[in-house]
């Protein structure tokens, strides 16, 4: 079992905490710092994620996740390079169809067949080939002076190599990421409780295998929040907002959530606010009652996150990701040392 977290760099503060986060999951041994991107209402991915590579020696560090929408392709595959050559081979890229980032801009996500088609030329970019130009937007026009309709990313050769892991939604796009993928990323819908878990592997596997692939070397990587104190309640508080929106018009639930806690999807669906995605003030976290947190998330006392971690290893995740805010930065810190020290050697 790998060990990793997914930071949210919060607006309003300056990156200080995020590196200072980094640093502290370096030396409690995490494996991997993911940093996720939404422009509108979190520091740059891209910027972060530099400083994060200058501050430590070891760790990975990734996105947690970019999108294809916001960003073009192309813009990508030089940032993740460069991150790869500024930390000396430690970069890793996550992508997803597009949450909080494309919403806030006024965008909508890409869908499966964009999503495909984007990280194989985001890959072979990365693997130094030469590619034919996507087609992109209403913007592109015929016959202007200069522009190459094949394309290769100088640099490739030497800081390309580099794992592509995919954030998935539901099980069509995890046999997309099993097929053209390294990892598959799944949030607490799917990755927070051993009923989705299973259906998840057992998916991503057959992708795999049906693209001639092991799936022995992907990663499942349940990035779920997590909040850990003596009293059950308090860690449960923390974590109600990252599961609304773990909940929130998702395409696919296991269904323990999707039926059992119908009303709940229903009431948090129609109430979310994605200026306050994942923000430990939103409004919505009201909603979600304890059962919903609990099956999203891994949360509680040390005892109820050991519970947890086994549970989601033995359904067949390989690396768990917390989710961390800068937004309580020294809340952050306590969470890394306490599920370094108190969970971690236990599962």
């Amino acid at each position: 079992m790998k060990f990793s977290c997914m930071i949210w760099p919060h607006s309003g503060n300056v990156v200080d905490p995020v590196v200072r986060l980094a640093q502290t999951a370096e030396a409690c041994d995490f494996e991997t710092v993911y940093v996720g991107d939404s422009q509108m209402i979190w520091n740059d991915v891209w910027v972060t994620l530099g400083a994060c590579a200058m501050a430590t020696k070891k760790i990975r560090l990734g996105t947690g996740v970019t999108n294809m929408v916001t960003r073009h392709p192309a813009v990508t595959a030089n940032a993740v390079m460069t991150l790869n050559m500024l930390s000396q081979g430690r970069a890793v890229l996550g992508v997803g169809a597009g949450d909080s980032a494309v919403r806030t801009a006024g965008l909508s996500p890409a869908r499966l067949p964009q999503i495909r088609q984007r990280i194989e030329f985001i890959r072979a970019l990365l693997q130094g080939q030469e590619v034919d130009a996507l087609e992109w937007g209403v913007d592109a026009e015929e016959n202007t002076w200069g522009s190459e309709s094949r394309l290769h990313l100088v640099g490739a050769e030497q800081w390309g190599n580099l794992p592509i892991q995919l954030a998935c939604m539901g099980p069509t796009s995890v046999r997309a990421a099993g097929e053209i993928c390294d990892g598959v990323i799944v949030d607490g819908h799917m990755g927070g409780n051993a009923e989705g878990v299973r259906k998840t592997v057992e998916t991503a596997i057959e992708g795999a295998e049906s693209a001639g692939k092991d799936p022995k070397t992907l990663r499942y990587i349940a990035a779920i929040d997590a909040a850990i104190d003596d009293d059950r309640n308090k860690a449960l508080d923390k974590v109600r907002p990252t599961a609304a929106r773990n909940i929130a018009r998702k395409p696919w639930l296991p269904d323990t959530l999707g039926r059992e806690h119908a009303d709940v999807v229903k009431a948090v669906t129609e109430s979310y606010r994605f200026y306050q995605h994942l923000d430990l003030g939103a409004k919505h976290r009201e909603i979600i009652p304890d059962e919903v947190a609990m099956k999203c998330c891994i949360a509680g006392t040390p005892e109820d996150c050991i519970a947890k971690g086994k549970e989601l290893k033995e359904a067949g995740i390989n690396e768990i990701s917390l989710f961390v805010t800068s937004q309580d930065e020294q809340g952050s810190h306590k969470v890394l040392q306490r599920f370094a020290e108190e969970v971690f050697p236990y599962i």
